[in-house]
């Protein structure tokens, strides 16, 4: 017993003397740290080109987003320039040009909602001058607001969208879709610009004397007034001179021939 405890005692002196040898001499630490490196790199070395095509592509692969991204802020940046370039020279074909050059970008989106607003106006105001012309830029602006509306855009873009879409509706009679297109505006949008707007507008069309007044508004032939003749020649007939703006002999008091919405909102800022 004695025996043993002795030889333990002395292994136990073997390892610690060993141990301190090794922590007191660096280069035996060094040694060690180098036979463990080159042991790993023994057992990496099957799978080094795996690694090292890994780390290349992940190199490239950063690169390349770097690029797209500097790439898409410098296209967002020139595509907000071009737009504003647009609203400053009211050039229609300005934003044409936005939206060939720069699809899918925020600019382009904009650019779309203010060719819709152009075509809108020109529309309304042709059923009170050339009442013929006018379905055809209304349909414009209805195919123009619902590409917008088709991508799920959101905030006050959404809601320009829907208001002008319902807008279109109503002018070209479709008073049941405006209707709810007002009534969507005011819900979905309570604190927005137009929120009240829409909901005076879709109250407006659920009356009945509403649909009785655009019903006789359908019915009116509104043309272009007759162009200035000279003193020589003969005076304009009636049939040459628009419908007059009174109002219809079965319309309530008070129903003119700009009446209930058909009459130009104030201009939406920008």
């Amino acid at each position: 017993m004695a025996t043993r405890s002795r030889q333990t005692s002395d292994q136990n002196r073997d390892h610690g003397t060993a141990l301190g040898e090794l922590q007191a001499d660096p280069e035996i630490r060094d040694n060690e740290l180098a036979e463990k490196t080159i042991e790993l790199v023994d057992r990496l070395r099957p799978y080094l080109n795996t690694i090292l095509f890994a780390a290349a592509g992940l190199i490239l692969a950063t690169a390349a987003w770097i690029l797209v991204s500097s790439q898409s802020a410098a296209t967002k940046s020139q595509s907000w320039d071009a737009y504003l370039a647009g609203l400053a020279g009211g050039d229609m074909q300005a934003f044409d040009e936005v939206l060939r050059r720069y699809p899918g970008t925020p600019a382009a989106e904009w650019s779309r909602l203010v060719l819709a607003d152009m075509s809108l106006t020109e529309g309304t105001e042709l059923l009170f001058t050339d009442k013929e012309k006018a379905p055809p830029r209304l349909q414009a602006a209805v195919d123009l607001y619902s590409t917008i509306l088709a991508a799920r855009p959101a905030g006050m873009l959404a809601e320009r969208a829907t208001f002008g879409l319902a807008k279109a509706r109503e002018s070209l009679g479709q008073l049941a879709e405006a209707r709810q297109g007002y009534a969507a505006v005011a819900a979905e949008f309570p604190a927005g610009a137009l929120a009240q707007m829409a909901a005076d507008h879709a109250e407006e069309l659920s009356r009945e004397s509403s649909r009785q007044w655009y019903d006789w508004f359908a019915a009116q032939k509104i043309t272009p007034p007759a162009a200035q003749k000279s003193a020589a020649d003969a005076p304009a007939t009636n049939a040459e001179t628009p419908a007059p703006a009174a109002a219809a002999p079965d319309q309530p008091a008070g129903k003119t021939a700009e009446e209930p919405a058909l009459k130009q909102d104030k201009p939406l800022q920008e």
